[in-house]
């Protein structure tokens, strides 16, 4: 049976409105999920900045849904009505309800109240399981961060529990670098200041890292990635540098750098990760609390994604419930 719900539209640059839309019944394979919460992507703020668009205004949006099952499609047998789950990778989710294949959706524990659900999205999580899942770890690595935002605090979390013997974070807000040392990095880097750069100078002197995760987004990040890696070392390429960069490659080749671009799309097995993902936030590896820093509701899409925007307010994750 058709279904009228309210949507979040993206109408024009910086505009943004809430309309209805019809949904039907799941198809075969699909379940229909009622949307309770989902998260702001760095990628939505592009899309309201009219960015990185896929096609024209005005479009649906949104991808970190987390919610609760009401009806099965034909075909389902891993799901029921009434189960709370997360979504990755799917359709527009920023809707009161949704159809999603079945296979996109990951079952959290029934105990999960509702109003925790924002810090069950976990597609971000998913991404930073999937990212570490591409490249080699060996015991005693040592690890640089770069770029402390959401997604790098993330990082912050799975590398701490991999068999390292090192994790130094390198960032130029000295709160999101408070939280880094708290999630367990090792050094705390300021890295545009005096201090900073002469630990880097120190690192690149004893030979570098055996790991740089690449988070900042930035071609100074880039750079950096690139100076403190060592001889025969990887860089995890995890931001997404959007448009032309510009950086020095000559140590590419003089380092023998592997440099790998740890995009979801990389990963074959990135649908099994979810699996995997709530696992580790069921143990407490991985615990947003402290990163979801912005609750709205969806009437105040708006507002939320000109924070997400601005990063004002403290801003580092936003969330929006229905």
């Amino acid at each position: 049976m058709k279904k009228t719900i309210n949507t979040c539209y993206v109408i024009g640059e910086r505009q943004t409105e809430i309309r209805q839309a019809v949904i039907d019944d799941p198809k075969y394979g699909e379940v229909q999920i009622a949307v309770k919460a989902c998260g702001i992507c760095a990628w939505d703020s592009y899309l309201f900045k009219g960015k990185d668009l896929l096609e024209p205004f005005p479009f649906r949006f949104g991808h970190e849904a987390v919610g609760i099952i009401v009806e099965c499609g034909e075909g389902v047998d891993k799901f029921k009505v009434g189960d709370k789950v997360f979504c990755i990778d799917g359709v527009p989710e920023l809707s009161e309800m949704i159809n999603i294949d079945a296979n996109r959706a990951t079952k959290i524990p029934d105990y999960v109240d509702e109003k925790d659900f924002p810090y069950y999205v976990c597609e971000p999580v998913a991404c930073v399981v999937s990212g570490i899942n591409c490249i080699r770890i060996h015991p005693g690595d040592e690890v640089a961060i770069i770029g402390c935002g959401y997604m790098g605090l993330l990082n912050v979390q799975g590398f701490r529990h991999s068999l390292i013997s090192k994790l130094v974070c390198f960032e130029t807000d000295p709160k999101k670098l408070e939280l880094a040392k708290k999630f367990g990095a090792d050094e705390c880097c300021l890295s545009n200041s005096e201090e900073g750069k002469e630990a880097i100078e120190r690192w690149i002197a004893k030979g570098g890292f055996d790991i740089v995760v690449e988070c900042s987004g930035s071609v100074p990040g880039f750079q950096m990635a690139s100076d403190l890696v060592k001889n025969a070392g990887t860089i995890s390429n995890f931001a997404w540098h959007r448009g032309e960069r510009t950086i020095n490659c000559t140590p590419w080749h003089l380092k023998g750098i592997e440099l790998i671009n740890t995009s979801d799309l990389r990963d074959p097995y990135f649908y099994a990760q979810a699996e995997k993902t709530i696992k580790l936030v069921n143990a407490g590896i991985i615990d947003q609390r402290e990163l979801i820093t912005h609750i709205m509701p969806y009437t105040d899409i708006q507002k939320m994604l000109e924070t997400a925007e601005g990063h004002t307010d403290g801003y580092i994750k936003g969330v929006i419930i229905f």
